[in-house]
């Protein structure tokens, strides 16, 4: 079973697209956690305490779990899982995220809400502590080399290639658009800007690095 974890603002929407082509109703879509809004402490420990029941039927009901939920949700699964990930440069990854809540607010969440209200500059959203470090948070103490498949936005084509070799499912990687891939996410901000939001985003940055270095291997 394929346990896709939908790091936002990293190509997750176009993957899901793929794989929804793939595997239809094979395919579980679990977007209820919300792994950036309050309380994702005590969720996780209820989840722990209820997750065999949590998993009760996955197993037979489908072959592919994508969302946006922490990488080591479905570990409890009776059957081997193959986890898989795509990563975004954490700059980028911010920048767009920040535009993308601007265009299309989630008003249940407090620092989106506070993000239109207060009318927060980037840097200033870069640095709420939800919003630091989002990628490892999702990963979930798991290690790149814990992952079957990792890929970069950055590297989507090639990516997508290899997800191909690995997997046997056939992507028309020329037909696959980037939702994530806008015009904003590419906006020139200075330069003291950037390192404000890398430094914001050390251990993202970290874990970035590794992957790119493990891939380039």
């Amino acid at each position: 079973m394929l346990i896709s974890v939908h790091i936002p603002k990293a190509a997750g929407t176009a993957f899901r697209e793929i794989l929804a082509k793939r595997f239809g109703e094979r395919l579980l879509l679990d977007y209820k956690d919300r792994p950036l809004a309050p309380g994702l402490h005590w969720r996780r420990l209820k989840q722990k305490l209820n997750r065999a029941d949590a998993c009760s039927g996955i197993e037979t009901a489908y072959d592919c779990v994508h969302g946006h939920f922490v990488a080591d949700k479905y570990d409890a699964l009776d059957k081997p899982v193959r986890h898989i990930a795509w990563l975004r440069d954490p700059v980028q990854r911010t920048i767009s995220h920040y535009h993308y809540w601007k265009r299309m607010p989630d008003l249940r969440n407090p620092d989106c809400r506070r993000l239109i209200e207060q009318n927060l500059s980037l840097e200033e959203f870069a640095a709420l502590p939800r919003m630091r470090n989002v990628t490892t948070r999702f990963f979930g103490g798991k290690a790149p080399r814990d992952f079957f498949f990792l890929g970069t936005v950055e590297t989507m084509a090639e990516s997508l290639a290899r997800f191909n070799r690995l997997t046997g499912i056939d992507v028309d990687t020329m037909g696959v658009q980037n939702h994530d891939d806008d015009t904003t996410s590419r906006a020139d901000i200075s330069p003291t800007e950037r390192r404000v939001i890398d430094q914001l985003n050390r251990s993202d940055r970290a874990l970035y690095d590794d992957v790119c270095e493990l891939l380039a291997g």
